[in-house]
């Protein structure tokens, strides 16, 4: 599948194209490409299972699942004032990394440094940005119905539902809707709907982000997962020859580099998994979320798959790698046929039986 596209967002000052420099720095220099005035870094998913399975297999192709991060350049004004023009700029976008300054005592716009009031402005941005796009739509349904077009009149209802809980102060991810529901707004990718992981850039005096307690409370509140994160100094130590960055991680206490902590935290925002397909010609990690079925693991790998989809032929990695190979996995009987509605497992390997 094409890599998750994770969009760097904040407030003027807070660090996003520092987060940004952080996440694309490598001991060779900063890697990233660029989209118009976007910048985008993608970083292969670390999966110790998947490189286990590589040498196993030894197979002419190894590709591990991706993440691109996005530092998105927005016009002046677009964040902060809650336009619309924000929809055409953050849309595309699966998940936001919002970046909130957590270090010194002023803010970008010279205002005394208040981490959850930048946190809910930001929100309210994107909530604002969805009403907007809400109401000009229920103005062209109602137009329809005074024609006697009344075929949108499903759609008119949920937003209607949207128009209300946004209203109400709720962001568009917190309300429960049907999953026909969900289809008949699926095309507006309302950025209130989705989801939010919270990146506190804290100074060097903070890098896991003990003084964050106020923000993280809000995070908590909210729901929204919560990242501490020193961009100069992740910055610095992703610089570094591999061999060296352990030792510089432990002495500010910090398990593993800063990229890796937020896929992490990501995969955890999105609720994804991986599965594997596997071979002598590849080996290949694919991203789903928790819960897809056997049908839709298949379509990410080829549509035709998920038309003519017969079964699945799925075995655990962790058996896998302990058995060694698929053969001794079918003499075992762990090697297991399962049908569409099977949910895929994290770490699952899976090779599809079609007719196409």
């Amino acid at each position: 599948m094409a890599a998750l596209m994770l969009y760097l967002i904040g407030a003027r000052s807070a660090g996003k194209t520092s987060v940004f420099d952080a996440l694309s720095q490598t001991p060779a220099g900063p890697h990233y490409a660029s989209k118009g005035a976007h910048r985008l870094g993608t970083v292969k998913v670390p999966d110790a299972r998947l490189a286990v399975l590589r040498d196993l297999f030894h197979p002419k192709k190894y590709i591990p699942a991706e993440v691109t991060f996005v530092d998105v350049a927005l016009p002046p004004g677009a964040v902060g004032s809650g336009f619309g023009t924000l929809n055409a700029f953050l849309g595309e976008a699966d998940a936001f990394a919002l970046v909130v300054q957590s270090f010194g005592e002023m803010d970008g716009a010279g205002k005394p440094l208040n981490p959850v009031a930048q946190l809910d402005s930001i929100l309210l941005d994107l909530a604002m940005a969805d009403l907007e796009k809400i109401e000009r739509r229920i103005e062209k349904i109602e137009q329809e119905l005074k024609r006697g077009l009344k075929q949108s009149l499903p759609e008119m209802e949920v937003l209607q539902t949207c128009k209300t809980a946004i209203e109400a102060g709720q962001a568009l991810r917190e309300v429960q809707l049907t999953t026909e529901e969900l289809k008949r707004i699926s095309s507006f990718s309302f950025l209130s709907q989705k989801r939010v992981l919270v990146v506190a850039n804290t100074g060097e005096d903070d890098p896991v982000g003990e003084k964050c307690g106020p923000l993280r409370e809000s995070c908590e509140a909210k729901s929204l997962d919560f990242l501490a994160f020193c961009a100069p100094l992740e910055a610095e130590i992703a610089g570094l020859p591999p061999e060296d960055q352990a030792g510089f991680l432990a002495d500010y206490g910090l398990d593993e580099p800063a990229r890796i902590r937020l896929i992490q935290a990501a995969y955890r925002t999105l609720d994804l998994i991986s599965f594997f397909t596997v071979g002598p010609d590849e080996v290949r990690a694919w991203t789903i979320r928790r819960g897809d079925t056997a049908v839709i693991a298949a379509s990410k790998i080829h549509t035709d798959l998920a038309r003519g989809f017969i079964r699945a032929e799925t075995v655990a990695s962790s058996t896998l790698i302990e058995m060694q190979t698929l053969a001794a996995c079918r003499e075992a009987g762990v090697l297991r046929l399962e049908g569409k509605g099977y949910g895929v497992q994290d770490g699952d390997v899976i090779e599809i039986r079609a007719s196409v």
